[in-house]
């Protein structure tokens, strides 16, 4: 038999067929938006975003460590939520730096805030932000944060660009997500962002990519800086 005949005999199309529906390849850009998180009862985020067992694949302090924050930093944690990255960003920039937790939903923003009171966390302030401006103030972040927040974004190059003037020069912004072909995603390929692709949206928007780190399991972790 010949190297051809074997090629065009042993494929199957219907197995051929799925490794194109399923395989990274096939989630070159987020095409389907998820829903909303915000839609969802207020009991049913706190007990997502707040489960035990996050942190045995988030890594909360290996990432905060990661960042390397110093006392006086400032940093937005954008779409916040329950506060999860929050409290600890807050813990790593005191007692002088401070956390801005933007989120759209009031709501949770409420129990974040009685959250960091119960843990004595004074230097967390929330914004109740728009889904297309997270209506911070201008030059004021050493660090914008974003954990399994970007795939909700519609516009995220627009988005990017309102955060900008609120970096500082040489500011950071780091990016935590959910690859499509991750094995422990809450949604479906077509509806989160490929690496790729938030790489080449955060550069459209005038920031640059300078650092990967890949100890994450199921998420990328993106930093890029304000040049």
């Amino acid at each position: 038999m010949s190297r051809k005949q074997f090629s065009t005999r042993s494929v199957n199309p219907l197995l051929l067929l799925a490794f194109l529906l399923f395989s990274p390849v096939a989630y070159a850009q987020q095409t389907v938006m998820p829903p909303k998180s915000e839609d969802r009862p207020l009991k049913d985020r706190i007990a997502s975003m707040e489960r035990a067992e996050r942190d045995t694949w988030q890594k909360p302090d290996r990432v905060v460590k990661a960042l390397d924050l110093i006392d006086g930093n400032v940093v937005a944690d954008i779409g916040a939520g329950t506060g999860y990255f929050s409290r600890p960003l807050a813990r790593a920039v005191a007692p002088d730096g401070s956390v801005y937790a933007v989120d759209v939903a009031a709501d949770i923003l409420a129990y974040l805030k009685e959250r960091a009171d119960q843990e004595n966390l004074h230097n967390i302030k929330t914004i109740v932000s728009r889904p297309a401006d997270p209506m911070l103030p201008v030059n004021s972040l050493d660090m914008a944060f974003f954990c399994d927040t970007t795939h909700h974004i519609e516009h995220r190059v627009d988005f990017y660009r309102k955060l900008f003037p609120a970096v500082k020069l040489h500011g950071r912004m780091a990016i935590i997500d959910y690859p499509p072909d991750s094995l422990h995603a809450p949604h479906r390929p077509e509806q989160l962002v490929p690496r790729s692709q938030v790489i080449a949206e955060a550069e459209e928007a005038g920031f640059k990519f300078v650092k990967d780190f890949q100890f994450l399991p199921y998420h990328y972790f993106l930093i890029f800086e304000k040049q």
